[in-house]
């Protein structure tokens, strides 16, 4: 309420865990920045969990408004570093030794703390690595806030039905996510598969994990001295060949992606560094992004259809990528998709903006309900921050020059007659076996009409919160009745004048309405608890 969303609370039915001042009288500050900001410091304030679902969140740019997601991307995860009492304590706990055993030196100093754990230099057999250290609490503090964010999200889908997300889903998502990030193994396991998949990449370097010193919460990986991708003139100072660090950063990505389908997720320039020799070295693999084949193919499609300027197709190819799943005015989306493909008539490849081409996809998939993989929106935002550094090492830098021989040899791939062999191969045997199990299917359906035992079962959606409404609405009305009900039979008793007298009065008749009045205060208490007084 304080940052002006005191309309959701009480849309939620929260209303009731304010003070009754509150309730009462409805204080609430006026705040008229934008929603994203606004957004934005509520997170900061709720604490590092929320934090870091709003950096989640900052990620889904299929599901929200570019402002929001740009104040999205201003949350940092920088808090106060904890002692190195505490992370002495940690590390010899973990790895079962004393500190002195297990490192040469650790500087007592982190190099960067985060809600989650914090970072620190040392020296392990006169190689240089980074230790990271979890906090310790923290997996109670996040499953707390887990249970908090899971209420909420359950409390938004009873209230608002969505074609585009379902918050209990988008949680879940969540969920799995930040507890991926509480076992420093997952990070280890997947900086281990990068070193594999890109070993032979020339000019590639993916740091080497210490498997020793590395537990669940703690994380110990060799040091890499670099310059971030964003220092520019650093880089030039260095003589640093721009033009070839943005190619080869940009053909390592889309190998990732089109090669293995496991890219990394949040390629931002913080996480990208150069060393003096030119070499481009990735680091922090706490964010990864999954493709499927399948999916690459269906990805694939969208692009060569696009370039076509096939609108059938890209329709065809968006709903392979993402079901539709409520009503999609078709006619309009094709509409909506030639009017996109008019502003990029005639344009060159090298011409075209990664950026601007997703942001119109976006826009379109928002505006029709169609719901987006989480990891497609990954890759995108992905594409786009290295689009981003590539453009600002070279100024002619253009990522789809770059995935196009990838999506050559994807569609060569497909189509060479043993791929093709294979696949019908594999659809037959599916409708093979679906054909022998007809049979029984269908005689089974036959025996349970014959013996009428078929049943149809009907599920209500949202019904059961208008089930609870009018039971508590019936509920208070009989209260109410029963009230007025004592009310109007001690009046009648009271001008009786008849049985045992209290100060002049039937006694009957007080307690009646005393009664009355207990139950009176009673139900007026219970509305103003609920907020819809």
């Amino acid at each position: 309420m304080r940052h002006g969303f005191g309309y959701l609370v009480q849309q939620l039915d929260l209303l009731h865990l304010l003070p009754w001042r509150r309730r009462l009288f409805r204080i609430e500050q006026e705040d008229e920045s934008p929603l994203g900001r606004r957004l934005r410091l509520v997170l900061e304030e709720l604490g590092p969990t929320f934090i870091k679902l709003g950096q989640m969140l900052s990620t889904r740019i299929d599901l929200f408004p570019a402002e929001v997601i740009t104040e999205l991307r201003k949350l940092q995860d920088e808090v106060p570093g904890i002692p190195f009492d505490t992370v002495r304590v940690q590390i010899e706990r973990e790895l079962d030794c004393p500190l002195e055993e297990a490192f040469d030196s650790i500087d007592e100093s982190p190099i960067a703390a985060a809600s989650i754990g914090q970072v620190h230099r040392a020296v392990l057999s006169g190689q240089e690595v980074v230790v990271k250290v979890m906090r310790p609490g923290i997996r109670k503090v996040v499953e707390t806030d887990l249970s908090i964010i899971y209420g909420l999200a359950r409390i938004a889908r009873d209230r608002y039905k969505s074609e585009l997300f379902d918050p209990v889903e988008l949680v879940e998502e969540f969920a799995r996510h930040m507890r991926r990030e509480l076992d420093y193994t997952g990070e280890a396991r997947n900086a281990l598969r990068f070193a594999e998949n890109l070993a032979n990449e020339e000019g590639i370097l993916i740091p080497k994990i210490f498997w020793s010193h590395t537990t669940s919460q703690v994380l110990t990986m060799e040091y890499v001295h670099g310059t971030k991708v964003s220092q520019i003139a650093v880089l030039k100072a260095k003589g640093i060949d721009l033009n070839q660090v943005a190619r080869r950063g940009a053909t390592s990505f889309m190998k990732q992606v089109m090669v293995y389908g496991f890219f990394h997720g949040d390629p931002h320039p913080g996480n990208i560094l150069i060393k003096d020799d030119g070499t481009i070295a990735f680091i922090d693999f706490g964010s990864v992004g999954r493709i499927d084949k399948i999916s690459m193919g269906h990805l694939v499609d969208l692009f060569v259809n696009i370039t076509k300027q096939d609108i059938p197709g890209i329709i065809r190819s968006l709903r392979a990528i993402a079901p539709f799943g409520g009503k999609v005015d078709l006619a309009e989306l094709e509409r909506d998709i030639d009017d996109v493909l008019f502003r990029y008539y005639g344009k060159m490849l090298g011409e075209l903006k990664i950026s601007d081409v997703m942001e119109d996809l976006l826009h379109l998939t928002r505006k029709h309900n169609i719901r987006l993989p989480s990891d497609f929106a990954l890759l995108i935002k992905a594409m786009v921050l290295i689009e981003g550094s590539g453009r600002a090492l070279d100024h002619t830098f253009n990522i789809f020059e770059i995935a196009e021989p990838f999506a050559r040899e994807l569609l060569k791939r497909r189509y060479r007659p043993d791929a093709v062999v294979k696949q019908l191969l594999h659809s037959g045997g599916d409708y093979g076996q679906m054909l022998l199990e007809l049979p029984s299917k269908v005689d089974t359906a036959l025996d349970l009409i014959n013996q009428d035992r078929l049943q149809i079962n009907f599920q209500h959606q949202g019904l059961e919160r208008l089930i609870i409404r009018l039971d508590i609405a019936s509920n208070r009305l009989s209260f109410a009745l029963i009230v007025a009900a004592l009310v109007i039979g001690s009046s009648l008793i009271v001008q009786s004048n008849r049985g045992p007298l209290f100060l002049g009065l039937p006694m009957l008749g007080v307690a009646g309405f005393l009664v009355a009045a207990c139950f009176g205060i009673w139900l007026i208490v219970s509305i103003v608890r609920s907020g819809r007084l």
